[in-house]
């Protein structure tokens, strides 16, 4: 399922999607939303019950790629042909103290939004609403002193930049999720000599 659906694209445009668009409609907020997973390196899209292989390479600690790791629940884990249970996991990593051999581990999880934040449902419909303004082979179009920028047929599928902004100040995006920006107080040292934040 999108971070969007059809409806809430319409409720946006405050007009209904007619029967020979809704597959179109349809068909670019699936392309959305993959454009917007793999900007942020993650799945936001619910996955239920699916198989994740991960390849540990020794020691306690197993960590799950970032791709996974948005309201990840692990339901089982399965190491050389056998359930392994006695494991803790963080949201992050999985650690057993009697650690990981280096064969393959399977989890069968769950991951990705239920329920899409009000955020990336207003991203998601707005590059929707955007593409379905620009005529195919358009890449911009500006109205004042008319100019229109032409381009190959596809280009006009890809994230806007005021997107990619939105995606990145957020907190969707790989390596910002759970992180703090922690800043010392007091003189700090560069080239140009100290000064105080």
């Amino acid at each position: 399922m999108p971070l969007a659906s059809v409806e809430d694209v319409a409720a946006r445009m405050v007009q209904p999607v007619s029967q020979d668009d809704y597959p179109r409609v349809n068909a670019f907020l699936e392309d959305v939303t993959g454009l917007i997973e793999d900007y942020c390196g993650r799945d936001l899209e619910r996955r239920s019950g699916e198989s994740i292989t991960l390849y540990p390479e020794g020691g306690c600690v197993l960590p799950v790629p970032a791709r996974y790791q948005t309201f990840l629940t692990v339901a089982g884990v399965v190491q050389d042909g056998r359930a392994v249970t006695d494991f803790a996991f963080n949201g992050r990593q999985l650690t057993r103290s009697a650690g990981w051999t280096e064969s393959a581990v399977t989890l069968t999880a769950s991951w990705g939004y239920e329920d899409p934040p009000a955020s990336l449902r207003a991203i998601t419909c707005s590059e929707v609403i955007r593409w379905l303004a620009l005529s195919p082979g358009v890449e911009s179009e500006r109205v004042g002193e008319v100019e229109v920028t032409f381009s190959g047929a596809s280009s006009a599928q890809t994230l806007s930049a005021a997107t990619r902004t939105s995606l990145r100040q957020g907190r969707w995006r790989r390596g910002s999720a759970g992180s703090l920006i922690l800043h010392r107080e007091g003189p700090v040292l560069d080239l140009r000599g100290p000064f105080v934040l």
